[in-house]
């Protein structure tokens, strides 16, 4: 078995069925890949539409329990698996056609422990071919620390990469089950480990924009809670810039900037939250303290052209300048509020 696609499910019904077309419609014998489903407590008829394609389809393992989370799932996924590298894919995503048996074909041949790929973002459901010519792919082999250190932007979700299920059982990896943020230091401590990285500059994965998402929720008690999961998360990306920097290897040093980068774009996706959550000045005083306490305020540690845009710029100085944002603060909420302004 070469392949596991590894789809956690819970209320698609409106998506599923384009998911799993997606993963049929590929130029691989199904015999080499295996399509494994975990219905997470679903309440709505996701369930029984994904049950008619396992019933149709033999290479698809429908399974369900009471609803536990996402993340938790993942990790019963990763027990079900037997495919020599793993895919995590979302169920409300899809992947381009025949695009499955050309890159597992390449991590097989290559024996990389991660094999990456670009994505688009879409409201689109439709977007089954590649918009970049792969057939005179260079490929080149590299470790994970290379990779960190020589891309100024990457993704940081799971579902952007082939993983060698070896590779994971081997440094005993698993989702964090608690923080719906931990894809961003688990996919750096994964490239941080891999001996043997391949990146692919070719469009595979679709990630569909859903506006009713719980992780585009607006609702206050879910912005506090991500307040709260961001704050655990920063000391997450701090652990394992500690971990590597104690290494002593200059060659490191790169390494532990990515990983204070990706922490500070985190602090600054962040202010967006504060605002958007209504919360008081006293109680974003005392989370600005916890930040300059694990030096991850101010924000300083941006790079690459993706965050130099005067947008980001002017954001970051009002962000840095407490008195500043707290001077807008209430005028953006006002204004977010009635719809005026959006984030």
């Amino acid at each position: 078995m070469k392949l596991s696609v590894l789809i956690p499910m819970y209320n698609v019904e409106d998506h599923i069925s384009n998911c799993l077309d997606s993963v049929i419609n590929q130029d691989i014998p199904t015999e080499d890949y295996e399509i494994i489903v975990l219905n997470d407590g679903s309440t709505d008829s996701s369930y029984e539409i994904a049950k008619h394609y396992a019933e149709e389809y033999d290479n698809i393992r429908l399974y369900t329990h009471e609803n536990i989370g996402l993340y938790a799932t993942r990790n019963k996924l990763l027990q079900l698996a037997n495919g020599k590298y793993i895919y995590n894919l979302d169920s409300d995503d899809y992947i381009v056609h025949n695009s499955l048996g050309k890159i597992i074909n390449i991590a097989i041949e290559k024996d990389v422990d991660v094999l990456g790929f670009d994505y688009i973002s879409t409201p689109r459901k439709d977007l089954h071919a590649s918009t970049k010519n792969d057939q005179k792919l260079s490929v080149e082999v590299e470790s994970g620390n290379h990779f960190l250190a020589n891309n100024a932007y990457h993704a940081n979700t799971v579902w952007w990469y082939f993983i060698k299920r070896d590779f994971m059982k081997k440094h005993a990896l698993s989702f964090d089950e608690n923080n719906p943020l931990g894809d961003g230091p688990f996919t750096l401590r994964l490239f941080h480990m891999a001996k043997r990285m391949l990146y692919l500059p070719i469009d595979i994965h679709r990630y569909v924009i859903v506006p009713t998402s719980i992780m585009n929720s607006n609702e206050r008690k879910h912005l506090a809670k991500m307040i709260d999961n961001y704050m655990e998360i920063f000391d997450r990306y701090n652990l394992l810039a500690s971990d590597i920097a104690k290494k002593n290897d200059p060659k490191l040093d790169d390494v532990v900037h990515k990983v204070e980068h990706w922490r500070d774009v985190n602090v600054y996706v962040m202010f967006y939250t504060l605002i958007k959550s209504g919360i008081s000045i006293s109680e974003i005083n005392k989370i600005l303290k916890k930040l300059k306490a694990i030096d991850a305020y101010p924000i300083k540690n941006f790079i690459g052209e993706r965050y130099n845009s005067l947008k980001h710029n002017t954001l970051i100085y009002i962000f840095n300048n407490k008195f500043l944002f707290y001077t807008i603060l209430f005028p953006c909420r006002l204004l977010y509020r009635f719809r005026l302004l959006n984030f």
